[in-house]
């Protein structure tokens, strides 16, 4: 049964030029989360993606932005088909009660889109 859903998408151009700007990137990304992007071509896109993830992700959970939930509370991480999944860490785990989120990401020319779904 569906609890809640979340959409955001992110500038992939905007985000862009935070491939230069460490102090953004270690707010943002986890250590897995920065392997990963930077395995990648385009890492700018993949960083719009998460952004856009965790955005969607505090969304459907009803968090929104506050002093207890931070960007690296949240990780997105990759099975091994590519498929997005969502790692709840420390505040936002116990906000989420035990309770499933799902991920889809899509990409186009200009945007990262990330749609998530609380179960």
């Amino acid at each position: 049964m569906i609890f809640s859903v979340g959409v955001d998408i992110a500038s992939i151009e905007r985000l862009k030029k935070s491939v230069y700007n460490n102090a953004f990137l270690d707010r943002l990304l986890t250590d897995n989360e920065r392997q990963y992007v930077f395995t990648k071509r385009h890492s700018y896109r993949h960083i719009a993606g998460r952004f856009a993830a965790k955005e969607a992700v505090m969304k459907a959970l009803g968090t929104g932005w506050s002093k207890e939930i931070g960007w690296r509370d949240i990780e997105i991480i990759n099975t091994s088909s590519g498929r997005p999944v969502v790692r709840l860490h420390s505040n936002v785990a116990v906000v989420a009660h035990g309770k499933k989120v799902f991920l889809s990401l899509a990409y186009a020319k200009d945007i990262a889109l990330a749609v998530a779904i609380v179960e």
